[in-house]
């Protein structure tokens, strides 16, 4: 234990001084209190789930919380009030926006996306204070996760919020005006700025991290802060919402759930490892700290703990073909099909005309076992389930800085079929929309239409360990009905994401029509399960980065507008189709394909996410499942 302590040490004093003569950034200038603070402060620490912690660097000096107070607000509020009472305020969905954005809060429903932005943390401390909760209570709490007794404040900056927190107040006034937020707006601020203002060190900041990486219990105390159920809830929003706009690219470099906070500080969480931390006033556009996270970045790096890297797709346990049959009867039991709930996609005759009342479910796990239930072996098209296969293949054959040169890795927020790019980057947000799809497509090697699709077809079958091919009615029938797409392509050509758009459409429309049944899909999940290898002592098909690259994205964007919720809720990567299918990877275990045509708004099957839901529970797939949670209340 001593060893590995000071092993991490000599780690964290390495990495500190490779970063303290960093550049870049500058510290909060909205709240006159951060910006007078020091920009050369630089501090870094872990702390395991065994603790203590320890540190580098100005590891004394005392920041306020800011955001970072939030993923533990959530946390204390779903303990306190039960999930079904939060989640009847706010989401669990990525805005796509900065954190102190209102654009979405104008839109759809009104209630905040998650609770890690302004609006969510807001509306959620309205909530604690309507139940009774005051600021003693939470310093006490967060006290509690920190290891130590009751927090302080910092009244000088909760001061400077007060005064200056003119965007926070529009942002609460207008969650009143909306009926979320029912507790009176200037005691809800009050403790909101109260609690942002909030002191820590950056040790007690490691162990709070290390109370998350723990399962909710205080690794230096062995105190419960959070109940597992919770924990896990936090995890699951920080996983995708953490960095607000940034946190696609997060989870895609790093691998681990973040929170940053607009003083400086830093926290990653690497579940059932260990909490890093990290300090440096100077932030870029997003808040986040640019000295914090390119030391985070490489302790992850040195440490090995992206959770879709290497470690995940070595751990190969033995899942009993029994247990697994057990658990798809089950589900199936639990979900049967409700008529009225979804509908099948219509704009193609071969796609509606599909019985919506078709069900398949199949489970292959890394070592080869096939069980499959229901309609397993009915085909159907793969849809937007091959996006994810052809991101991976073209990514390994190309390389990702040349894909990743002309499409991002955020989640959007848009529906899948956005006529939209980000205004930041002039790219599509991500490879597993349409227009990301798309330009992927436009990307394939190959002399001509032919080859490009025959390459592809060779992978897939590859992947499936069968044969698959074009269902050439449906490839008419989309092109018959391809404006909005071609409508995308178009604006992908004027933006340069693409070079041919004909050729790039007619590539993506063909992927879209492969033919799969669910054991097909099964194979295909369980090949990035497995970590690119589709059999065990077979020649990979696809590196591991190629591999961690692709589950990264699958998971914060696989579902489109409906990836935080699934994250939320299911907890691996996956990616839907509008056929009905859903493919999903547990990474090191085993790939999941299910398959029943009545969708959602959002093109994902209704039934088939609720099966989904019900085998990661039954089976304890969720890539930050903890000891084991009790019934899913779901976000409204």
């Amino acid at each position: 234990m001593d060893d590995q302590l000071d092993g991490l040490r000599a780690l964290l004093a390495q990495v500190h001084r490779n970063h303290a003569g960093a550049a870049g950034g500058a510290p909060a200038a909205y709240i006159p209190e951060l910006a007078a603070v020091d920009p050369e402060l630089f501090a870094v620490a872990a702390c395991s789930v065994d603790g203590p912690a320890a540190s580098a660097g100005d590891e004394a000096h005392a920041f306020t919380l800011q955001s970072l107070s939030k993923p533990f607000l959530y946390g204390w509020a779903l303990d306190q009030l039960g999930e079904g009472v939060v989640h009847a305020h706010v989401g669990v969905e990525p805005t796509g926006q900065a954190f102190d954005s209102m654009i979405r809060l104008e839109q759809d429903s009104h209630l905040p996306h998650n609770p890690m932005v302004n609006a969510g943390a807001i509306a959620v401390t309205g909530l604690l204070l309507e139940a009774g909760a005051d600021l003693a209570g939470l310093l006490t709490f967060l006290g509690t996760c920190a290891g130590r007794g009751p927090l302080g404040v910092d009244v000088p900056v909760w001061l400077s919020e007060r005064e200056h927190g003119h965007r926070n107040r529009a942002i609460a006034h207008l969650l009143r005006y909306f009926g979320v937020l029912t507790a009176p707006v200037d005691a809800t601020l009050d403790l909101y700025f109260r609690q942002c203002a909030t002191l820590v060190d950056v040790r007690e900041l490691a162990v709070m991290a290390g109370t998350l990486a723990n399962h909710g219990r205080c690794p230096t105390t062995g105190v419960q802060a959070l109940s597992p159920e919770a924990n896990q809830r936090v995890l699951a929003v920080m996983s995708t919402c953490g960095l607000y706009d940034a946190m696609g690219r997060f989870l895609f470099d790093l691998g681990v759930p973040a929170k940053s906070g607009v003083s400086g500080g830093l926290i990653a969480v690497a579940s059932g490892r260990l909490g890093l931390a990290a300090f440096s006033p100077p932030i870029d556009a997003a808040g986040t700290s640019l000295r914090a996270r390119a030391a985070l970045a490489e302790l992850d790096e040195r440490l090995g703990l992206h959770v879709f890297g290497p470690r995940s797709a070595a751990y190969h346990p033995t899942d009993e073909a029994a247990d697994l049959e057990r658990a798809i009867d089950d589900a199936l039991e639990q979900v049967p099909h409700v008529a009225g709930r979804g509908t099948v996609a219509s704009y193609a005759a071969p796609l509606a005309r599909v019985d919506p009342e078709r069900c398949g479910v199949a489970i292959c796990t890394v070592d080869g076992t096939v069980v499959a239930r229901g309609d397993s072996a009915e085909r159907f098209s793969m849809q937007a389930t091959a996006n994810a296969f052809a991101y991976a293949r073209t990514t390994e054959l190309l390389g990702r800085e040349a894909v990743h040169a002309r499409v991002g890795v955020e989640p959007s927020g848009n529906p899948f079929h956005a006529v939209q790019l980000d205004q930041r980057s002039g790219r599509p947000f991500n490879p597993l929309g349409n227009a990301g799809a798309i330009t992927v497509a436009g990307l394939a090697p190959g002399a001509d239409e032919a080859s490009r699709l025959r390459g592809l077809l060779e992978f897939l079958s590859s992947a499936a360990g069968e044969r698959v091919g074009v269902d050439a009615e449906l490839l008419d029938a989309e092109w018959t009905a391809g404006d909005r797409n071609r409508a995308i392509a178009a604006l992908l050509r004027a933006a340069g994401c693409v070079d041919d758009e004909e050729a790039a459409l007619q590539l993506y429309l063909q992927q879209c029509c492969v033919t799969v049944d669910c054991v097909r899909l099964a194979r295909m999940g369980a090949l990035l399960a497995a970590g690119g290898r589709p059999a065990p002592g077979v020649t990979p098909l696809l590196s591991q980065r190629a591999v961690r690259d692709t589950l990264s994205v699958m998971y914060t964007c696989g579902l489109h507008d409906g990836s935080g919720e699934f994250a939320w809720s299911v907890g691996i990567p996956a990616k839907s189709g509008v056929s009905g299918a859903i493919v999903a990877v547990v990474p090191g275990r085993m790939g999941i394909a299910v398959w029943s045509p009545p969708v959602d708004h959002r093109g994902t099957s209704v039934r088939g996410k609720r099966l989904l839901e019900h085998l990661s529970a039954s089976l304890r797939l969720g890539v930050f499942a903890g000891p084991a949670l009790g019934a899913t209340v779901r976000p409204q």
